[in-house]
């Protein structure tokens, strides 16, 4: 019995897995069942959420494929912001004119200060340049869209500081006085000392850097950044913005292709620097090292124009065309100088590339992902009214300022540029006078003295300087009765008949025999009174 019992025991085993197993697919469905009832509606919830997220991400690739951005508008237009920086720049010129004209006493304290009429114009061509600042400040903070240029004009730590304003003037006056140096060293260009007077020094760099500045203010924060919220490609902004600016020194005396090629090759640095550095504060200081240097401190041409005030002096005898240099534009119209802003260029390009430094600092990503600035219509429309307006305050003021120009405006200058101008007209004036007197004179014939024999003396009279003579003017004599005048008539008419003056000795003060005289001691003027007249006969 005991091996059954062995047997049984030994069954147990075998029956304990068979008790396992049999609730194993009683559980199994139950486990299935419970949790997809709970399971289906996260799912679904799930998929809700998703599904929006990939369309935005859809929507996100397809916007970045566009090069336009959603934050544009058609007044970014490369070639309406371009208008609109040109008109920026002719309404800022005219608030230079009514300022300076009517309340800053800018000419007379520039001329108190050179006592140059010359100089003083040539400092106002720079400092006219204040009023493009004040329209730039008035049309970003008339405009809410514009307000992120803000923060590319004032410091902001980054590229705004002290050290971009001691780099710009490094680059400036680096390539500059290099371009300089090898003129010099190739003998194109002779310079000597002419003068250092620190006033005037440093108010030529203050007038400079108000013009240099308002080129870049206009150039490369306001049309840079109106491209840059328009398009999202950044080699548009860079290329437009040095074309346009380019264009805008067309006009320039002297230029050339080579001097354009230049400016538009600056355009282009001075956009990468704000590209790659977001310094506007550099490319600011750059350009005015560049011009200072160039006009100030050696005298030469800057974009044609000469300044009357330099620290060198350029012996114009010497001057020849270079590889460095340019006798109609200056050092901007080289070969030289374009290889080598050139080869700045492609060094920054070279740095950027092998840094993947990209862009510094979009001041338009915030207002593209809002999808925002759609009502930029309103700037031009603005901008037109209220350049219309100030058009029609110039022409008024103009009309104004040439009536009262003798007693309210420069009174000081336009004198002495009028006095000099009167002298030169009298001097002219007093040769042409000379010159017609002098063949008048010949062509007349001269008086002919002719004696009667049985009258004595005949008197010929000589012509007060200035005057012509009297054709026939004959002064005849009677012994009897005295002198005896007759006028000649005028030219082109008849004489009168009869009309003929009898005086008596008592009236002539003297005897005839008195007044008479031989031949032989010649003739002598007769004094004759005031009230009576000379006695003429035309000769026959």
């Amino acid at each position: 019995m005991e091996p059954e019992k062995d047997n049984i025991n030994g069954m147990e085993p075998d029956a304990e897995p068979v008790q396992e197993t049999v609730p194993e697919p009683e559980a199994a469905p139950v486990q299935e069942t419970v949790p997809e009832p709970a399971a289906a509606p996260a799912q679904d919830s799930a998929e809700k959420t998703e599904m929006p997220q990939v369309q935005q991400t859809a929507e996100a690739q397809t916007v970045n494929k566009s090069f336009l951005r959603a934050c544009g508008s058609w007044t970014d237009i490369f070639l309406i912001a371009g208008l609109l920086s040109v008109i920026m720049i002719l309404m800022g010129s005219v608030v230079s004119a009514v300022l300076t004209h009517t309340v800053l006493p800018a000419r007379q304290f520039a001329l108190n200060l050179l006592g140059d009429a010359g100089s003083v114009e040539f400092l106002m061509q720079y400092f006219d340049f204040f009023g493009i600042w004040i329209v730039f400040m008035i049309v970003i903070t008339l405009f809410k869209d514009n307000r992120p240029m803000w923060k590319a004009f004032f410091y902001n730590g980054h590229g705004n500081n002290l050290k971009a304003i001691l780099a710009g003037i490094l680059l400036g006056f680096g390539m500059n006085g290099f371009c300089i140096l090898m003129s010099c060293i190739n003998g194109d260009i002779k310079l000597a000392f002419n003068e250092f007077r620190p006033a005037v020094f440093f108010i030529f760099l203050f007038c400079v850097m108000i013009q240099s500045g308002a080129e870049e203010i206009v150039d490369r924060c306001y049309l840079y950044q109106k491209l840059r919220r328009r398009y999202r490609w950044p080699v548009i902004a860079v290329l437009v913005n040095a074309l346009i600016f380019m264009s805008l020194h067309m006009g320039n005396p002297g230029v050339t292709k080579l001097g354009l090629l230049q400016v538009f090759l600056i355009g282009v640095l001075f956009s990468l620097i704000v590209y790659y550095w977001d310094s506007l504060w550099t490319v600011i200081w750059a350009h005015t090292a560049w011009n200072f240097s160039q006009s100030i401190v050696f005298g030469l041409p800057n974009s044609g124009i000469v300044s009357s005030y330099s620290v060198f002096k350029l012996e114009a005898a010497s001057a020849r065309d270079g590889i460095f240099y340019n006798t109609s534009f200056g050092v901007e119209g080289s070969l030289g100088a374009n290889v080598m802003i050139g080869a700045v260029i492609v060094i920054i390009l070279i740095y950027g590339l092998a840094t993947k430094r990209g862009e510094r600092k979009d001041y338009w990503y915030e207002l593209e992902q809002q999808d925002a600035g759609r009502k930029h219509i309103w700037e031009a429309v603005v901008l037109t009214v209220i350049m219309l307006a100030i058009l029609a305050a110039f022409i008024g003021g103009s009309y104004w300022l040439n009536n009262h120009s003798e007693e309210e405006v420069t009174q000081q200058i336009e004198t002495i540029l009028e006095e000099q101008a009167q002298q030169e007209l009298l001097e002219q004036q007093q040769q042409q006078e000379q010159e017609q007197q002098a063949p008048a004179g010949n062509q007349q014939a001269p008086a002919v003295d002719q004696q009667a024999p049985a009258t004595g003396a005949v008197e010929e009279q000589t012509p007060a300087d200035g005057q012509t003579p009297a054709t026939g003017a004959v002064e005849e004599q009677t012994p009897a009765t005295g002198a005896v005048e007759e006028q000649a008539p005028a030219d082109g008419q008849t004489p009168a008949t009869g009309a003929v003056e009898e005086q008596t000795p008592a009236e002539q003060g003297a005897p005839a025999e008195e007044q008479q005289e031989t031949p032989a001691t010649g003739a002598e003027e007769e004094q004759v009174p005031a009230e009576q007249a000379p006695f003429e006969q035309n000769n026959v």
